[in-house]
């Protein structure tokens, strides 16, 4: 029988070591292969000529897209008998076109189809009588509501109130350029108007609404719960940021060349309510009550779940599981007892505190940032569980300033700091009256009456037609 060879304890210590060395190299390897991946998509993304689609991987749907079964259906309203403008008898062929036989069971069904008019523009003369004074020898003159301007003379034809609204609302709640608005005034309702006297009317309109987006930003101090958040900007060739402070039923835009604490500070004033916000250390030094967004941390744990080594991984994965279940407790809270309810989330705010305690020793770059970040505003994570009022995201304030974001991507941003302030004003007041359920129409026609700047209080405004329609 052959000798079998003794390994000796040292030899067996350099097998595991070499075992293990290999095993780290094999990890190393793949997130070297990962970082590579993801550094030449980063690279490819600036020469696409359009964006790609926001997900790394495409996941398949949890469900088929569309209602779900059973859901009441949303169909158009059937049109009532004095809603009806004109009727028209569609007959039916005799015979088959096919087979030539002669059709039976003829029945009439109807279809009902609603459609703009023709969209001719009303020109009005206005007799404007006009008088001096004998003691002071200033011409006086008579104002009709619908006038939207008092120049006379070469300049006796302008533009009304309904067309210079439009256009503004297109300009600064679509993002459509003024030429675009020019071109689709020329082509559906046979106006003819020249960009610059868009731009001179919106800058009289914005002059008009100063007292009024004032007003909001009184308003806006007052509430319980206000949202901010900021989008890249320009004016001209200067970089600038875009400004947005929101609640529910006000929104204030402001566009400032810096995006330091001075900028929330400057609009919010002696706040009493809480402030969500995102991760930006503008917010850090602000002395207000602060509820942080826990999408933007949720999103972070999940992109760090696919970043991290395998080793670390867990923590980002105990974070976000943490943060799923805080956003489950908090739909449950009106089927909870209150006792209960407390109780689940003292659990939560412990097990929140336990998480750093074991997470803070980790010898991991990412990992001992995420632990920082969220060590930083430990009391801010978890504010949603304790108000009601106080939602567990930004997802508000990201959702008003996206109109700001189509505009920098069709029509650009403004060329002047003029420019910039009428657009953060008249942007401010439409998103407004969207959320008071108000039409900016409404408004503009009440300023552009105005010999003065004066501020109105947009509550006050009558409702849609159909609101008012069905109210009367």
């Amino acid at each position: 029988m052959a000798d079998v060879p003794v390994r000796c304890c040292a030899c067996l210590e350099r097998e595991r070591e070499i075992a293990k060395l290999k095993k780290h190299n094999q990890e190393l390897t793949a997130e070297i292969r990962t970082l590579r991946q993801q550094l030449d998509e980063v690279l490819r993304s600036k020469h696409r000529q359009t964006t790609r689609f926001p997900r790394s991987a495409h996941k398949k749907r949890p469900r088929p897209p569309g209602r779900e079964v059973g859901h009441e259906p949303a169909h158009r309203p059937t049109p009532t008998p004095h809603e009806i403008d004109r009727i028209i008898d569609v007959p039916a062929p005799t015979h088959c076109p096919c087979c030539s036989d002669k059709l039976v069971d003829r029945r009439v069904v109807v279809q009902y189809q609603t459609d703009l008019p023709p969209i001719v523009p009303i020109v009005t003369q206005f007799n404007v009588e006009v008088g001096r004074c004998p003691r002071c020898d200033r011409l006086q003159r008579g104002r009709h509501e619908e006038q939207t301007s008092t120049a006379l003379g070469a300049a006796n034809h302008t533009i009304g109130p309904v067309a210079l609204t439009m256009a503004a609302e297109m300009k600064h709640h679509l993002g459509v350029p003024y030429r675009k608005v020019c071109d689709f005034f020329e082509t559906y309702c046979d106006l003819d108007v020249a960009p610059a006297t868009l731009v001179r009317a919106e800058q009289r309109l914005a002059t008009l609404a100063q007292p009024t987006y004032e007003l909001l930003v009184e308003a806006l101090r007052l509430c319980h719960v206000v949202h901010a958040d900021e989008t890249g900007w320009r004016i001209g060739r200067v970089n600038a940021w875009l400004w947005v402070f929101t609640s529910k039923q006000t929104t204030i835009y402001v566009i400032r060349r810096s995006r330091g604490h001075d900028v929330p500070e400057e609009i919010l004033g002696d706040f009493d309510g809480y402030l969500i916000v995102d991760g930006l250390k503008s917010y850090d030094v602000l002395d207000v009550a602060k509820g942080r967004c826990n999408g933007h941390l949720l999103r972070r744990c999940k992109e760090l779940e696919q970043t991290l080594p395998k080793a670390q991984r867990k923590w980002a994965t105990q974070l976000k599981t943490l943060l799923q279940e805080a956003l489950a407790l908090a739909q449950q809270r009106n089927e909870l007892d209150d006792v209960v309810y407390g109780q689940r989330v003292q659990q939560i705010e412990d097990r929140l505190d336990d998480w750093l305690d074991a997470a803070a020793p980790i010898d991991d770059a990412d990992v001992w940032r995420l632990v920082k970040h969220v060590s930083s505003h430990r009391g801010e994570w978890f504010v949603f569980l304790h108000d009601a009022e106080v939602p567990a995201t930004n997802n508000h304030a990201e959702r008003m300033i996206r109109p700001a974001v189509i505009t920098r991507k069709v029509g650009g941003c403004n060329k002047t700091l003029k420019g910039a302030a009428v657009h953060s004003v008249l942007a401010s007041l439409i998103a407004t009256c969207r959320q008071q359920g108000r039409r900016f129409l409404d408004l503009a026609k009440r300023l552009w009456v105005e010999d003065e700047p004066h501020a109105i209080t947009i509550s006050e405004l009558p409702g849609s037609p159909a609101e008012v329609q069905a109210a009367s």
